[in-house]
């Protein structure tokens, strides 16, 4: 967490689902509260849904990001069983940019498959079209990454599932990613295509090495402190509309 404002709370669930279920039991509403209580935290809800009702009628802190994870059409219908479409999910972020809300994107989990240039470019583009850089936060990438448990529980459950064909090498503190070219490919050219919003929105990497981070931004922070306090300057830029110069790192 960054250790000078705003420090970053990030409220969602075990599928990214923070707004299926609206404020039922209030917690939406005891979440935007604690938001109002501290000026100094960023309350970003990450979400696959298209819920927005609840942002549509109630009085939403300045401190509040509403971000919605991407993908590509056929990766949703696939794999992201009970989400939103990508149409409803962008549909939802723009009635909530609407009113004045900031939001966020996260490519995340980016996949490694046939005609994948391609759907991503569709993405990227679809989002650059609806949404101005002045309406976004920021943009993280990051790609399929698993603990050996959970690829366990996929196989004993028979879920239905194409993530277990993928190739997978042992990555930080064990956990199970793809090899380092197949990421460089995904970020480098999904970053290419965002090219617009270079330097008008915060790009940043989800829990990649120093190496990933220079292939694809040309650059990295010399530690997460570093990275925290520039996201927080940025931030900050972005909610109270004065400017800030864009960098990228981690």
């Amino acid at each position: 967490l960054p250790r000078r404002w705003p420090h970053a709370a990030k409220a969602h669930g075990r599928q990214s689902t923070t707004l299926m279920w609206g404020n039922q039991h209030g917690q939406l509403d005891a979440l935007c509260g604690f938001a109002r209580s501290r000026a100094n935290v960023l309350l970003e809800f990450k979400t696959k849904s298209r819920n927005v009702a609840y942002f549509q009628r109630a009085e939403i802190p300045p401190n509040v990001v509403l971000s919605w994870s991407l993908n590509a059409p056929v990766i949703i219908r696939d794999e992201e069983h009970f989400t939103a479409t990508l149409e409803q999910r962008l549909d939802a972020a723009r009635q909530v940019a609407d009113l004045g809300i900031k939001v966020a994107f996260h490519f995340h989990p980016l996949v490694h498959f046939q005609g994948w240039e391609a759907d991503y470019s569709q993405v990227a583009r679809q989002m650059m079209d609806r949404f101005t850089p002045e309406e976004v936060v920021f943009v993280s990438f990051g790609t399929m990454t698993f603990i050996k448990p959970v690829l366990k529980a996929i196989r004993e459950r028979a879920w239905t599932s194409k993530v277990t064909q993928m190739e997978l090498v042992p990555g930080a503190k064990g956990k199970l990613s793809y090899p380092a070219p197949v990421k460089r490919a995904l970020f480098g050219h999904l970053y290419q295509v965002l090219e617009p919003w270079h330097a008008r929105v915060f790009f940043y990497l989800c829990m990649e090495r120093a190496d990933l981070w220079h292939a694809t931004f040309g650059r990295a922070y010399d530690s997460n402190e570093s990275f925290a306090a520039d996201l927080a300057r940025h931030v900050r830029a972005k909610l109270t509309g004065t400017t800030a110069a864009v960098g990228h790192g981690v």
